[in-house]
């Protein structure tokens, strides 16, 4: 008999080898058997699949500024400077001598299309980071709720996973609501799609709990959050307001081999 499918999430990027651990203990799938989705949504993963969407050849995510001048210059000398856009934040300003932030707004096509982003964030890319043992990883945010919800279970469903996993940034090693509430949609989709034969850990139950009735007061939820509140100090209400955004994308990049590349249909 096949066991039901183990899905769960992880609060912090700390906690995904727990998870991973629990996913074979409960679920008997191994980390290359977890299908994963990394969700940023103040700003890294929104940003990701904003550039994605607008036509970026790839993204490199790094886990310092100083790793991002280094894959930057490597990839320049490759490409060619002008095919190579460097971005990213600390403490939600742009980094010194950068070419943008880690503002969705900041790569509209023209910018975009066709090159490749290097991206350092405070979180973001470091739960990407942790999520590499992943058999599959996907990039989720409030944007593509639905899509991504329905990718996870998609590879499920084509045996290409046996638990699912949803990694939230946090904040700083700590829990955030704003990640904890699109967890939770994801989940609703994703189990939607599977059907009744799931197990959910007890961070999926409060994750599914976090985010019932939230998608009616997303921007208030994340002008709200500790760091939609810093965000604002720093005059970014448009962020905050475009990253509240529910399910306008279709598409989900997927990480592989350590770059972030458009997602293939499910």
């Amino acid at each position: 008999m096949t066991p039901p499918v183990w899905l769960d999430v992880a609060f912090t990027p700390a906690e995904i080898p727990l998870r991973l651990t629990d996913a074979r203990l409960a679920g008997g799938a191994e980390p290359g058997e977890v299908v994963c989705a990394v969700a940023d949504i103040l700003r890294a993963t929104t940003t990701i699949v904003t550039v994605m969407g607008n036509g970026c050849r790839a993204i490199h995510p790094v886990p310092s500024p100083q790793a991002g001048w280094e894959k930057g210059a490597a990839l320049r000398a490759r490409l060619g400077a002008a095919q190579v856009v460097l971005g990213g934040e600390q403490d939600g300003r742009p980094i010194e001598g950068y070419d943008g932030g880690n503002s969705p707004l900041e790569y509209p096509p023209e910018r975009i299309a066709g090159k490749v982003l290097v991206l350092s964030t405070s979180n973001g890319t470091k739960t990407l980071a942790a999520a590499a043992p992943c058999g599959r990883v996907h990039i989720a945010a409030l944007a593509n709720a639905r899509a991504a919800g329905r990718r996870l279970a998609g590879d499920i469903l084509a045996g290409r996973g046996r638990a699912l996993l949803i990694g939230c940034s946090g904040r700083e090693g700590g829990f955030c609501e704003e990640d904890a509430v699109a967890a939770g949609l994801l989940l609703a989709h994703a189990r939607e799609c599977l059907g009744g034969d799931v197990e959910l850990s007890d961070s999926a139950r409060a994750a599914l709990r976090t985010a019932e009735g939230a998608p009616r007061g997303l921007p208030r939820l994340l002008r709200e959050s500790f760091w939609g509140r810093h965000l604002l100090t720093l005059g970014l209400g448009p962020d905050i307001a475009f990253c509240a955004r529910l399910d306008w994308t279709e598409a989900v990049p997927r990480l592989r081999d350590g770059v972030i590349v458009a997602g293939e249909g499910a």
